[in-house]
């Protein structure tokens, strides 16, 4: 195999040479295309600096503390595009999302629901030029199990073996078994319908065993020590830069071309990467990473709005309540807290106006929606007052708002906002703020009152939230909601095995009203709209299926000037 690895690396150098440059993505891996990046030839754009052909220039408001997904649940904007996943997600022109082959080039299912046997494709290599095995499958799903540091659990929890290797008692997962060099075969414990949507989501990206185990506690942590298969590999990884290029052994998709050779992300506080954006020294410009003050005085005028592009957030933000902290174990006080929460005016104040009210744990855009449990949650001071009054000890107690102190600011005013309804209602309420480890520990803890929270979809199925939240007792308490009962817990869990889809739906649509409409167990709030900005050298932008910030480079298309 490695010779024919660099059959076709010095094919692709030949046609290099031919044709002084290689654009796109054609049949062979792509050596060439990172080299005509780097041949320092530049072009000139309306700012009048020179910029480097095939480079798009982004910004990213956070540093990301690691490339490696089985210890990070937010920073995918990097793993996106260094590691491939057995599947992705493809959006369809009526806006509704499907599987599209990644790493796995062939899959059957069993009629039971229960084995899955994959079949890899054989031109997928890590940025290395090894190629990528199915034993490489096999290790990142137990290595995601058996991590003490992990926090990607629930993507693999479902496989057989799981608990065992969770809780130590082996280094073998029982449900893979490695059938041949691009041959594996996974069983579940028990049925679960969402398996191979979930299997796209950044979480289950694909590493390479031998990288891995040769960086140690140092993989993701530099750019010497992580390797993927995707369209680009890490070259450049600090604090405040991180840089990609093409990874030269990556194959492309039917219909798939590439007009990013390189790509260069600063890590910049909100207001640096406004101006940048407007000097035109990045060439998109995502409106969340910058002060909404910005946003609304500078981005809403007209001279935007020809490069203006909105996708809805298939998200849901919300309000947590702990149902065993007085006052919120009573049920009346936590119907209360819903009905106080003024969230047009969050959403009007907070977010321009730019978003929708929602109802339910399932936002708008995730399959599982349904208009019927929409529409219910009214604004009603007086009726909140009245089911406070009804309550005589909640006086004896004060409800407490949890804040992150590195929080923006705009969320520190949504619990402010949040504080000063409920105590119109009659409660007593502080917001109380914690740095972000103490209160992400107290949370896991079970022990936080309340707090707000936004939850956006890894992956289109309905369990990737009521289960996430909801789908046993040691979840609900993670999460410091509490809540017990049984009945709706083992429901729960159960849907995800229901194979009928229009009986799992039906299913989760009577979960989803007992829990915020019968036993109010959180308050959701609204999903937001997501906004970027085209820089004068894109032609166009797609942002991902979720509404995420994090991007594909691949759906970047640079105008052909900037090629």
């Amino acid at each position: 195999m490695r010779n024919n690895v660099l059959r076709m690396t010095a094919l692709a150098l030949c046609l290099l040479l031919v044709c002084g440059s290689l654009s796109g993505c054609g049949r062979e891996p792509g050596p060439a295309s990172s080299a005509a990046a780097s041949t320092g030839e530049t072009e000139s754009h309306s700012g009048g600096a020179a910029v480097e052909p095939g480079l798009v220039r982004l910004a990213l408001s956070e540093t990301i503390s690691t490339l490696d997904v089985h210890q990070n649940t937010a920073d995918y904007m990097i793993p996106l595009n260094i590691y491939e996943r057995l599947f992705d997600i493809r959006v369809e022109d009526d806006g509704s999302t499907g599987l599209a082959n990644g790493l796995a080039e062939d899959w059957s299912v069993s009629d039971d629901g229960l084995r899955y046997r994959f079949t890899l494709r054989g031109d997928a290599f890590f940025s290395d030029g090894t190629p990528v095995r199915a034993s490489d499958v096999a290790f990142t799903f137990t290595r995601m199990l058996a991590l003490p540091e992990s926090r990607q659990t629930d993507f693999a929890d479902m496989i057989l073996g799981a608990e065992a290797v969770m809780e130590g008692r082996s280094d073998q997962l029982d449900g893979i078994r490695v059938l041949g060099d691009r041959e594996l075969e996974i069983t579940l414990s028990e049925p679960y319908a969402g398996y191979l949507y979930q299997l796209a989501t950044p979480s289950c990206s694909i590493f390479s065993e031998k990288c891995v185990r040769e960086a140690g506690d140092g993989f993701g942590l530099s750019a010497e020590h992580t390797v993927g298969s995707g369209p680009y590999r890490v070259t450049e990884y600090t604090d405040t830069r991180i840089v990609l290029e093409r990874n030269p052994y990556y194959r492309c998709r039917e219909g798939e071309e590439l007009t990013v050779n390189r790509a260069e992300f600063l890590i910049l506080p909100p207001a640096l990467i406004d101006s940048k954006f407007r000097n035109g020294e990045l060439d998109l410009l995502d409106l969340s990473r910058v002060n909404p003050e910005a946003v609304e005085t500078v981005y809403q005028a007209e001279a935007w709005k020809d490069r203006l592009i909105s996708y809805n957030r298939v998200e849901v933000q919300y309000m947590m309540l702990n149902v065993e902290a007085p006052p919120l174990n009573d049920v009346r006080i936590r119907k209360a807290v819903q009905l106080a929460i003024n969230r047009q005016r969050i959403l009007d104040e907070l977010f321009n106006g730019d978003g929708s009210l929602v109802d339910g744990i399932f936002p708008r855009g995730l399959i599982g929606f349904t208009e019927e449990n929409q529409g219910w949650l009214q604004y009603d001071p007086e009726a909140a007052a009245a089911l406070v009054s009804q309550v005589p000890e909640a006086k004896n107690y004060r409800l407490e708002l949890a804040a992150n102190s590195q929080s923006e600011i705009r969320t520190l005013r949504m619990l402010e906002m949040i504080r000063e309804d409920l105590s119109r209602a009659g409660l007593t309420v502080s917001v109380v703020s914690y740095d972000d480890e103490s209160r992400m520990y107290l949370r896991q803890q079970g022990v936080l009152m309340a707090y707000t929270g936004e939850w956006s979809a890894d992956f289109n199925d309905p369990d990737n939230f009521i289960y996430n939240f909801f789908g046993s007792r040691a979840k609900t308490r993670f999460r410091s909601g509490n809540y017990g009962d049984e009945a709706v817990l083992s429901r729960i869990a159960a849907a995800r095995t229901i194979q009928d889809p229009e009986k799992r739906l039906a299913e989760y649509a009577e979960l989803e009203r007992i829990l915020i409409r019968d036993e109010a167990v959180w308050v959701p709030l609204f999903s937001t709209v997501h906004k970027f900005i085209l820089g004068v050298r894109l032609e166009r932008f797609t942002p991902f299926w979720a509404g995420w910030g994090s991007l594909y480079l691949k759906d970047v298309v640079l105008k052909p000037a900037a090629r």
